[in-house]
Order: C-alpha cells, then structure tokens, then sequence
C-alpha cells in the first residue's frame, strides 16, 4: 500500500515538473490535451500497477477475488445513488463556504482547457469520469481500505482512506486546498460505505465515483 503510494507521488512529481517547464515555454498558456493526459495518469503506475503485482505476488491473481473488483446490475442503482448523496454533501459545503467567505468557491478542475474541442471533451470524460474512478477505486477502496480495515477495524479503515484519498487531491493552498481535500474525502467516505454495503464489491463505488466525477467534468467544460 505504502509502495503505491509511493510511486503515485514519484509519478506526481515527474508530471508536475513536465507541465511547470511546458507551462513556463507557453507563459502560462491553457494546457494541450497531451500534458493533461500526463497529470491525469502520471499515478496510475502506483494506484494500478501495484495492486496488479500484489494480486500476483501476493493474492489470488484476481483483482475481483482480492480486491473485489466486479460489477452486478444492483450496484448501478446504489452506486448511481452513493453519487448523487456525494454531490449534495458537496452543494452543501459550497453554500456553506460562499457563506463564510466573500472568495469564489475552490474548484479542482482548473485544469480542464476551456472550450475544449468535442474530440478533446470526449476524450477527457472517459479518462476523468471512467478510467480514474476505476484506478482510483481498485487502490483507495479495494487495497488501501482493506489493509487497513483487517489491521486496525473497517470504522478505522473508512476514516483513513477517506483522509488519505482527500489529502491526495489537495490543490491550491490555505483554505482552497482544505477545502478540496475536505470534500473528497467526504466522497472518499462514501465510496468506502458503499463498498461495504455490498460486502467488499468494488462496482457500486466506481459508479459512484463516475457520477461524481462526470458531472465535475460536463460542468467544467460547459462552463468554461
């Protein structure tokens, strides 16, 4: 788990270092739809690629037997369900913070170019809204929350998950960056609670996880 983590950060750090000498060529300049592609799966080797090697050193050689990483029809309902509770918790918290502060709400789709062509659109709604919550799933809540769940209790589990998955989306600084961190790992936890609801199945999550994601994206673009 450690390991994966450690090598999403390594992946981070070459991508962040592409697209800031990129970004200081260009002078700031909306990034191409290639340097995007690098940040989107620059920790994928680490949320991916370590699972696969713990299933096949480790496990079963099955990511759905160890990991649980498989699909019934019911989890479409629920996972559709779990993102849509997700997205209010998410509401709330911008209602609470334009409440608190007179600064526009902090948004972690800054990224996302602005009047994307529909080729360009498409390709980042399978990559954000498909392919990472898949990624992101199979590591946070199938390794990482069953690690820590044997060890320590599935409440402790959740808890740190959630945080870790939070902390790891952090972006800006201050409160911006809390702010984002708090609210996805307010989805963390409830990606996490779906997955136990279905006994360690990983599909109503990554439903969930979509939902979230593709309604993020499809605003961003639209949006922008």
């Amino acid at each position: 788990m450690l390991i994966g983590l450690l090598v999403w950060l390594v992946g981070g750090i070459i991508a962040g270092l592409v697209v800031l000498s990129t970004v200081t060529r260009t002078d700031g300049a909306e990034l191409g739809l290639g340097l995007i592609v690098v940040g989107i799966v620059s920790g994928w080797p680490g949320f991916l690629g370590w699972p696969v090697a713990a299933t096949w050193f480790k496990g079963q050689r099955s990511l759905a037997r160890d990991f649980g990483l498989r699909l019934r029809p019911v989890d479409i309902g629920w996972g559709v369900l779990g993102g849509m509770g997700a997205l209010l918790v998410s509401i709330v918290a911008g209602v609470i913070w334009r409440l608190l502060s007179d600064r526009p709400e902090p948004s972690n789709a800054g990224f996302l170019p602005s009047g994307p062509s529909a080729g360009t659109a498409i390709a980042l709604l399978v990559l954000v809204a498909i392919c990472t919550p898949i990624v992101e799933e199979l590591f946070f809540r199938g390794l990482f929350l069953r690690a820590v769940g044997r060890r320590f209790g599935l409440p402790v589990g959740v808890v740190a998950s959630s945080i870790v998955f939070g902390l790891l989306h952090f972006q800006g600084a201050g409160l911006h960056g809390l702010f984002i961190s708090a609210v996805t790992a307010s989805y963390g936890a409830v990606f996490a609670l779906l997955v136990i609801r279905a006994g360690g199945r990983l599909g109503s999550s990554i439903i969930a996880h979509m939902v979230v994601n593709g309604v993020g994206v499809i605003g961003a673009l639209s949006l922008g």
